[in-house]
C-alpha cells in the first residue's frame, strides 16, 4: 500500500517536559533519525516558565531548529505550570497535524521508517478514527502507552487528553475508550524504549519524584481516585465517536 501524499500526513508530537532538556534532545533526535518523511513531523513542547533548567530548554530548542534546517518544526511553549493533563491540550490546540501522538521525553525511538509504517496503518480507517501505539518494550499490546490518535478524533472529542488528572491515566483514559469503540489498534512493528525509574532505577529524577511523593502527596494515586469514579465520563465519550464512526458509513 503506498501512502496517499496528502495534508493529513502530518504528525504531531506533542511532549511536556520537565528539568529534561537533554533527555528530550534525546527523544526529539530519535524520532527524526528514524524518520522517511523528516518534513512531516511537528515537535511541540510544554515547558513550566519556573523550570530550573529553562536556560538549558532554551539552549537546545536553537541547536534542534539548527539541525532540522527548516526540515520540521520543533517549538517550546514556555508557560505557568499545570498539569501534563492540561498542557497536552495547551499543545494540541496549537498543532497543525492531522496526526496527533503522545511524546514523552523518557522515550527512543529504535525503529528505521516508524513514520512510513504509520501512515500506512493510518489508511485503514476510512472514517479516520482510531487510537494506535506501538511497542515499548513494557506494556505492548495490554495498554497504549503514548496513544496516536487522528485529528477526527481529537476534534469529536474536544481535547488530546482529558484535563482533570494531576499525572497519571491519560493514556488509560483514552485507552479504554478505543477498547469501548473497537478502535484500539496495536503496532508491533515499531519498537520504542521507554526508559523510567520502573525498568532501570538510574532514571529516577526530580521530575517522578515532583509526581509521585511530593509533600502534597502522590499525584499518581490521586488520579487512580479520579480515575475509579469517571467511568460513565469514558462511555459518554464513546458514544460520541460512535456516531461519527456511524455516520460516516
Amino acid at each position: 500500500m503506498e501512502i496517499q501524499e496528502n495534508k493529513k500526513n502530518k504528525i504531531s508530537i506533542l511532549t511536556p517536559s520537565r528539568s529534561r532538556s537533554d533527555r528530550l534532545t534525546d527523544f526529539v533526535k530519535s524520532v527524526y533519525q528514524t524518520s522517511d518523511h523528516t518534513a512531516k513531523l511537528e515537535f511541540l513542547n510544554y515547558i513550566d516558565k519556573d523550570d530550573p533548567n529553562i536556560q538549558l530548554y532554551k539552549e537546545a530548542e536553537k541547536e534542534i531548529q539548527k539541525l532540522s534546517n527548516n526540515k520540521f518544526v520543533f517549538k517550546n511553549f514556555y508557560q505557568k505550570p499545570m498539569s501534563v493533563s492540561k498542557s497536552w491540550n495547551i499543545l494540541a490546540s496549537n498543532c497543525t497535524g492531522n496526526i496527533l501522538m503522545m511524546g514523552n521525553d523518557d522515550i527512543i525511538y529504535k525503529t528505521q521508517s516508524w513514520d512510513t509504517i504509520l501512515l500506512k496503518e493510518t489508511q485503514k480507517f476510512k472514517d479516520d478514527i482510531y487510537l494506535m501505539w506501538f511497542d515499548d518494550g513494557v506494556k505492548k499490546q495490554n495498554h497504549a502507552n503514548f496513544p496516536i490518535v487522528s485529528r477526527k478524533w481529537y476534534e469529536t472529542l474536544g481535547y488530546f487528553t482529558p484535563g482533570c488528572f494531576n499525572f497519571g491515566f491519560n493514556d488509560t483514559w483514552l485507552f479504554e475508550i478505543s477498547l469501548y469503540i473497537k478502535r484500539a489498534h496495536y503496532v508491533d512493528t515499531v519498537r520504542i524504549d521507554h526508559n523510567n525509574f520502573k525498568q532501570d532505577k538510574k532514571y529516577w529524577d526530580s521530575t517522578y519524584a515532583k509526581n509521585r511523593t511530593q509533600e502534597k502527596g502522590n499525584l499518581y494515586e490521586k488520579d487512580r481516585e479520579i480515575w475509579l469514579n469517571t467511568h460513565y465520563d469514558r462511555l459518554k465519550e464513546a458514544i460520541k465517536l460512535i456516531n461519527v464512526i456511524e455516520g460516516a458509513g
